[in-house]
This record gives C-alpha cells, sequence and structure tokens, in this order.
C-alpha cells in the first residue's frame, strides 16, 4: 500500500519544505523563503501544502483580492519525483474547493506557455486561455493567462 497524501493548510514550520520544494520544481522566478513567509504568514492569501507519507510533495498559494469574486492561483508545484501520478490535479481541486467555499465564481493563473503538462492539466479542468503575457518570466518565456468559471 502506497504512503497516505494529505493537502492542509500551510504552516510556518513547513516553510523550508516548501522552500525545498520550490528549488526543485522550478528554474526561474524562485520565490524565496521570505517571500514564502510573507504569503503564509500575512498576505491576504490561503496556503496548501500536500504531503505523501511525511514529504512535502506539493505546494499551491491561492490570492485573494478583498471585494473580488475572483480567485487567483500565485503559484502550484510538484516535487518532479511525484510528478505523473495525479497529484497536480488533487492540490489544484483542493484549491477551487477552497475559492468556492470563499464565495469566488471565477479562478485565474498563468502557466508558462512552454509547460505542456501544467497547460493539459489545467484544460482537462475546466480552464480557458484568455490572453497571453508577453515575456513575463524571467528567461522571456511569455505566459498564458487562463480562468475558468466556477
Amino acid at each position: 500500500m502506497g504512503a497516505q497524501i494529505v493537502i492542509r493548510k500551510t504552516r510556518i514550520n513547513d516553510l523550508d519544505g516548501i522552500v525545498a520544494l520550490e528549488n526543485r520544481s522550478f528554474k526561474f522566478d524562485l520565490f524565496t523563503r521570505r517571500q514564502y513567509h510573507y504569503l503564509i504568514a500575512k498576505a491576504n492569501a490561503t496556503a496548501f501544502v500536500l504531503l505523501v507519507g511525511n514529504t512535502i510533495a506539493g505546494s499551491a498559494i491561492i490570492l485573494w483580492r478583498k471585494g473580488s469574486t475572483k480567485a487567483h492561483l500565485y503559484t502550484i508545484a510538484v516535487d518532479p519525483k511525484f510528478q505523473g501520478r495525479g497529484l497536480g490535479r488533487k492540490l489544484l481541486e483542493r484549491c477551487l474547493k477552497e475559492a468556492r467555499s470563499q464565495g469566488c465564481d471565477r479562478f485565474s493563473l498563468e502557466v508558462r506557455a512552454d509547460n505542456k503538462p501544467a497547460i493539459a492539466l489545467y484544460e482537462k479542468s475546466g480552464y480557458e486561455i484568455v490572453g497571453r503575457s508577453v515575456k513575463y518570466y524571467e528567461d522571456g518565456c511569455d505566459a498564458l493567462q487562463m480562468q475558468k468559471q466556477l
């Protein structure tokens, strides 16, 4: 039997694990420990970690704008060694559930235009491409703006 999968709200003591996950998951535009601390402790945001057993295998942060009914997925990551197991979908579904519970009617995000697996996941989840931001990322890659009606 495989390890138990749990998705829960992020705690400050998860910071080291989340920063390590960030460094394993991305090459560019990395969040620092200080930025994660702010997002978890002070920002108008909700952060989740996905645990496989006791290992942080994924994380996501949703930003909320006061007075808005649109939630924004600020970041989502699944450890490369855990990819291909449906964990990104589970984490995304948890974020959508949270957005609905907050009274949101739309969910938006940006994704690297060259990240075909993530784009496929979002499209299978009902997201549509609504725009493009040219040279959005640090390395000059464009971002696709995607949105889903809830």
